[in-house]
């Protein structure tokens, strides 16, 4: 009988394995980790919600190593000599941390341990409640055949195994997909080069490719000597090499940094069947992930970021850095300036990649239409009628749509026809605009009459100005918008009035459907309906707004939830529910019309406050992304206020450029 004793610095239990992972995957990943320095050829977890194994056939540790090697935590790791015919591997780990890693997924563990020397298998047991808060901890050492468990493992001549209980995070079929997926990105082995293999649950993990591979449509890349082991990888995909800068350019071969940032065809190329998204660049270090997202310090709010993922190898550029990696192994620490600098000029990568996506996102607009509308005869003469500057901007407005589609499954025919209709409307008000140009250049007096006639025909159709003046007033629509949500005393009801006002920032293709009774007839601030109720009581039921529009057969509901929800009782899923099922009966109850219609009929909007459903946000309003999804699934829409403006920037934008660039036409009334 023997006993190991642990050597534990500054209690690193506690800091170092259970609150160091947040999640299962990066955990697990860490035993990996240690199984692939010990020279495992073959390592296979198994799953459960009673126990969590992860076996290997690498190097083991007799007892000797256990009290030199595994006992001393938080001391620096020792590499390991090659083993058996398997070629020299670069450690992934350095810290001497990730064998703590299994406090994070279980309250205890057992460690088998057989080396090529060793006739049975070491084993002890460690337990988190017995080891946090001391500096020493002892533990019986024995020698003993496999458990039943593990009994198809026993032919090893040599392995590892780490068998944790007392789970803490419920295993389900999800979880197993989504530890697959994020493992498979946390590690980029050549499989058959390093002689290495992981199985999850008896099925072996590709550690060579990722989900998104085959969703790529453009890339940039850097750092190669020989791009065609990446173009090998990639055969369907646009791929151009970074040339922007030289210096940049030579950065990358010096500090022997290579990878590349690409895009995807749509949002959701980027996303598991669990809804995680993998839109960020990834740094990895000796085939091991070292940075989730490299870019995470430099925001981004362009469209493109949602269609970007990437990949980085840069094993001797951290290698010779004195611990770059952030003391809550969240990533590279930037504020050393060696990985500032890193930084800095993969964000500048990733500028071309997204000015590259622009152009070819633009180039293909008209391609990326749904067919109805690409068939569309009349749709099609129009297009030919175009003219270059006019084809340039149909395309960056069809970029505009397009993008929104592809982010957003739910908008329904009728919508994306009235987009289209506004664009070729826009389209056709700037012919004005290139008949001045071809004016100014002309030389020929004829030709100067005939175009100034054009143009005089063009202007006398006030459809120009009434088309600026629309314009105009809606970016200070927009502006407004922004000034009461950067008000955090502004009282709810400026909001009522202001999206009454401007329907359109709610949804930019609504349009007032003017077929009503009376003109006070299509839109109604704090209308109510009284609800009847058991015994003839009634209760009144006032909604926020109440529009018409033409684009829907019968009146939405719109309901706010005040921006600042500081002061509010808290609203949940159900209070959403109840509250959209009081006023929807209440409706049909005393409108005619709706007599006969199912209450999911009638379109309902939530439009809540940016941060509701985030944990630690403080907001009153919870909300989680399965509550959305069923809300939506009954007609009831959840928008957010800055989701609303940044929509309304993004359609007028381009107006906004024109605005600037226009020429003024004076009123030839006035007269000196």
């Amino acid at each position: 009988m023997s006993f190991l004793k642990f050597s534990i610095a500054n209690n690193a239990v506690t800091h170092l394995g259970r609150n160091l992972y947040s999640t299962t995957p990066p955990a697990l990943a860490e035993l990996v980790a240690n199984s692939y320095d010990a020279y495992a050829t073959e390592v296979n977890i198994n799953l459960s919600n009673e126990a969590i194994s992860i076996i290997d056939n690498g190097k083991g540790l007799n007892l000797q190593e256990f009290e030199s090697k595994y006992a001393k935590i938080g001391s620096t790791k020792q590499e390991e000599m090659p083993f058996k015919t398997i070629p020299k591997r670069k450690p992934m780990g350095k810290k001497g941390i990730g064998k703590l890693a299994a406090f994070s997924l279980g309250s205890s563990y057992t460690v088998y341990s057989k080396t090529l020397e060793t006739e049975g298998w070491l084993t002890f047991t460690l337990k988190y409640q017995d080891m946090i808060g001391n500096d020493s901890y002892s533990v019986e050492v024995k020698e003993t055949e496999l458990p039943d468990k593990f009994s198809k493992y026993k032919y090893y001549e040599s392995g590892f195994i780490v068998d944790i209980t007392g789970i803490r995070r419920k295993v389900t079929s999800a979880t197993k997909e989504n530890i697959k997926i994020q493992l498979s990105r946390r590690f980029y082995i050549n499989q058959a080069k390093s002689l290495f293999s992981l199985n999850i649950d008896d099925k072996e993990l590709q550690l060579d490719s990722n989900l998104y591979y085959d969703r790529l449509q453009y890339m940039v890349y850097f750092g190669y000597d020989n791009p065609e082991e990446l173009k090998e990888k990639f055969q369907n995909v646009t791929m151009v090499e970074y040339q922007q800068s030289e210096q940049i350019k030579q950065y990358f071969l010096s500090e022997r940094i290579k990878g590349w940032i690409g895009t995807t065809f749509k949002p959701k190329d980027l996303k598991n069947d669990e809804g995680a998204s993998f839109a960020n660049v990834i740094v990895l270090a000796n085939a091991k992930i070292a940075d989730e997202d490299i870019l995470k310090s430099k925001p981004n709010a362009r469209i493109a970021n949602n269609y970007i993922v990437g990949e980085i190898e840069a094993d001797e550029f951290i290698e010779k850095l004195d611990d770059p990696i952030t003391s809550s192994r969240q990533g590279l620490d930037d504020s050393i300036p060696e990985v500032e600098e890193f930084i800095n000029h993969i964000d500048a990568v990733r500028n071309v990649v997204i000015e590259g996506w622009n152009g070819i996102r633009q180039n293909h607009a008209i391609e990326n239409l749904p067919e109805r509308i690409k068939n569309n005869e009349s749709y099609k003469d129009w297009l030919s009628g175009l003219t270059p500057p006019q084809r340039e901007i149909n395309n960056k407005l069809l970029d505009l749509l397009s993008s929104k589609l592809d982010d957003d499954i739910s908008v329904d025919t009728k919508a994306v026809d009235s987009m289209v209709t506004s664009i070729s409307s826009v389209i056709n008000n700037i012919e004005a605009d290139n008949l001045i140009s071809s004016f100014e250049k002309e030389t020929d007096e004829e030709v100067q009459f005939d175009l100034l006639f054009k143009l005089m025909d063009n202007i006398s159709k006030t459809e120009d100005l009434n088309h600026a003046n629309l314009i105009r007033k809606r970016l200070s629509a927009i502006e407004e918008l922004e000034r009461l949500m950067n008000d955090s005393t502004t009282p709810e009801k400026l909001f009522e009035e202001h999206l009454s006002n401007n329907p359109w920032l709610i949804m930019p293709y609504w349009n007032i459907d003017r077929n009503v009774t009376s003109e006070t007839d299509y839109l109604k601030n704090q209308k109510y309906f009284k609800l009847k109720k058991e015994n003839n009581n009634f209760k009144k039921n006032f909604l926020d707004i109440l529009i018409r529009v033409a684009e829907e057969t019968y009146p939405i509901i719109v309901e706010l939830k005040k921006n600042n929800p500081s002061g509010y009782a808290k609203v949940t899923y159900i209070d959403i529910y109840e509250q959209v099922t009081a006023y929807r009966r209440a409706m049909i109850q005393n409108v005619p019309e709706l007599k006969e219609i199912n209450e999911k009929d009638i379109k309902v909007i939530f439009i809540l406050s940016e941060d509701t459903g985030v944990p630690g946000s403080g907001n009153s309003i919870e909300i989680t992304i399965d509550e959305k999804e069923h809300l939506e699934s009954r007609n009831i829409t959840i928008l957010k206020y800055n989701k609303i403006l940044s929509e309304a920037k993004k359609m007028y934008q381009e107006h906004l450029v024109f605005q600037k660039k226009a020429k003024l036409i004076p009123d030839l009334s006035v007269r000196k």
